[in-house]
């Protein structure tokens, strides 16, 4: 998997609102992602279930005007994790941590 991939998938899907996410790796960078731009202190990579549950925990009461935000915490939201919580989930984690540009493609 080329983590670049990963983030342009959610760039491109965070533009739809029938777009959902399909897999880990794009969860990982979404995660990240969404830490930045809500402000949320990073939660430990445990398991990917748990990531899940604990940035949903987080953004509740989150508010933002932004469609694309919207959009990838509704697919978040409905996203179904399996136990892969690799180094490459770990890095695009990061990816979105550090994201300066989150909707260039």
């Amino acid at each position: 998997m080329v983590p670049i991939l990963a983030r342009m998938s959610v760039v491109i899907k965070s533009q739809h609102e029938t777009s959902v996410m399909t897999g880990n790796y794009e969860m990982g960078y979404v995660c990240g992602l969404l830490c930045r731009l809500a402000g949320i202190a990073p939660p430990p990579l445990e398991t990917p279930l748990k990531l899940q549950e604990q940035m949903m925990a987080a953004l509740e009461g989150y508010s933002t005007e932004d469609e694309r935000e919207k959009n990838v915490i509704r697919m978040l939201k409905y996203y179904k994790p399996d136990d892969n919580l690799d180094d490459q989930v770990k890095e695009l984690f990061s990816m979105g941590l550090e994201e300066n540009r989150p909707w260039q493609r």
